[in-house]
């Protein structure tokens, strides 16, 4: 208990430290990896990784959060969650060598995760090409077990976006919870998801990013996939469709290394910079029988990325994304990390969107999704958590309902971002649960504008 939590302490700390960069940074980027560990005596598992990093304003060094999750091999549904820093220094215009050090946790499909984190030095020699640069190099990494070892090469894509830079287009962005229900699939039976996504609009064609979690039969199955499609606007109505890759797996899914591909489409009713929609779709693993199609509800909101006049560059408006570390206590209590996203917010309601990763206790490849309901009419707030976890050791491929009633507070420290703390109690779980938590985070306030 202890040391559980003196390593949720020193983390929580970590975030804060990130949160003076974020506050002055206006350089972004989106970055894309791929390493491969060993895991022995089984073949090597290859991890594709995904994250954003915020540069500092001034130094040559960055900080932000990824997910890892693994496509090649026999451990469909290993995922992880956490946090990268790392230095890009200039040896030429062109040319940087780009170290690095990532720190994540999770686990899954039936590996040996331990406790779950996950950590990797990295470095790359980096070449610049316009906007992105790609790096190739060389990585070692080690799973809490010491099972899932090994250095491989390593390769990086890094997508810059530069806030301040004067002409930038406008983005129009959406994110929304994602509720899925699934009928006919590779099991036979009714599956239900949960989860969030979001997309990015160009002038007929966007980009989508979806993760869901399954909280019935298939508990313990994740996915996150990626898609390209088209779309029109007939009035308040929207019409997208879209193809879709990316990786999934868990809960003893028979979905090969855990590849994905499928197709989808959506009919969407907006008012003013809120929306609601219905899709239909399909996804299927490219090396196993897995499959399922799906229906699905999202309620979410409209930004506009708009640039201001002002040497800030952007105005940070109403989304809002925390990071925190979140401990459940007793005999049986654990620690994670995780993720939520500010959805909606209408005066003092707010609903969320939020995921957490096991990485104390040998809880390795437990994982959760909640949707909250929030009322805040000052620092203080009150909130609901509903939503599922499974993994670890707890649920086992029945993800179990889960229930919370919280109180805490939010404190801003300036226009970017805030701490904030509650405490947890569990007031309904379909298994056994610990009842009672803390968690301490952050708050980042993304620079989007919800003025259309």
């Amino acid at each position: 208990m202890r040391n559980r939590f003196l390593i949720s302490a020193k983390l929580s700390i970590l975030c804060l430290i990130m949160g003076s960069v974020q506050g002055f940074a206006q350089l972004t980027s989106i970055n894309f990896d791929y390493l491969t560990v060993d895991e022995a005596p089984k073949e090597p598992i290859g991890f594709v990784g995904t994250g954003v990093s915020i540069h500092h304003p001034s130094l040559p060094i960055y900080g932000g959060i990824r997910l890892n999750n693994a496509a090649v091999g026999i451990r469909a549904g290993y995922y992880t969650f956490g946090y990268h820093a790392g230095a890009r220094l200039s040896l030429t215009d062109q040319w940087f060598f780009h170290p690095r050090l990532m720190y994540t946790t999770g686990g899954g499909a039936e590996s040996n995760d331990g406790s779950g984190w996950f950590i990797t030095p990295a470095a790359t020699l980096d070449r610049r090409f316009g906007d992105y640069t790609l790096g190739m190099g060389a990585q070692y990494s080690y799973v809490s077990t010491g099972v899932i070892t090994g250095s491989s090469a390593y390769f990086s894509l890094n997508k810059q976006i530069d806030f301040k830079q004067k002409g930038l287009k406008p983005f129009h962005t959406q994110l929304f919870t994602n509720t899925v229900y699934s009928s006919l699939n590779e099991r036979n039976s009714n599956i239900g998801f949960i989860g969030v996504g979001g997309r990015s609009f160009q002038n007929r064609t966007y980009q989508s990013v979806y993760l869901t979690a399954a909280v019935t039969d298939l508990g313990g199955y994740m996915d996150v996939y990626g898609g390209y499609g088209l779309w029109e606007q007939f009035g308040a109505w929207r019409f997208l469709t879209e193809m879709n890759f990316g990786t999934g797996g868990g809960g003893r899914a028979p979905a090969g290394g855990g590849l994905l591909y499928g197709a989808g489409g959506e009919v969407q009713y907006h008012h003013n910079q809120f929306f609601m929609g219905g899709s239909a779709g399909v996804l299927k693993s490219f090396d196993g029988p897995f499959y399922f199609s799906f229906i699905g509800l999202h309620l979410g909101t409209d930004f506009n990325f708009t640039s201001t006049q002002n040497e800030i560059g952007y105005a940070p408006m109403d989304l809002s994304i925390e990071n925190g570390v979140r401990t459940y206590l007793g005999e049986d209590g654990f620690s994670n990390l995780g993720i939520a996203f500010r959805l909606y917010r209408k005066g003092m309601v707010q609903l969320r969107g939020e995921s957490y990763w096991a990485f104390t206790d040998g809880r390795g490849a437990y994982a959760e999704g909640l949707f909250g309901l929030r009322l805040q009419p000052n620092i203080w707030f009150v909130e609901t958590q509903v939503g599922a976890g499974a993994g670890g050791g707890i649920n086992l491929w029945g993800a179990a309902a889960l229930a919370f009633v919280n109180a805490g507070f939010e404190i801003p420290v300036n226009d970017y971002w805030d701490i904030t703390g509650r405490g947890i109690y569990n007031v309904y779980s379909s298994q056994a649960f610990p009842t009672y938590g803390w968690q301490l985070g952050m708050t980042f306030n993304i620079p989007f504008n919800t003025q259309f």
